[in-house]
């Protein structure tokens, strides 16, 4: 998608929602979320449950 279909979909989503953009996702759910863009790949990483 591009840049302006997303700032579509984000106003449409805030008017029903109580929300706020906090950038690009680095961790959900205990998970740390890699982002390689050149290569094309999202990596998630469960190491520090591992380490527990």
């Amino acid at each position: 998608k591009n840049m302006q279909e997303i700032k579509v979909l984000k106003k449409q989503l805030s008017e029903s929602f109580d929300m706020k953009d906090l950038g690009a996702a680095r961790q959900i759910l205990g998970m740390r979320i890699t982002r390689d863009r050149k290569e094309r790949k999202l990596t998630l990483s469960q190491e520090e449950y591992i380490k527990k």
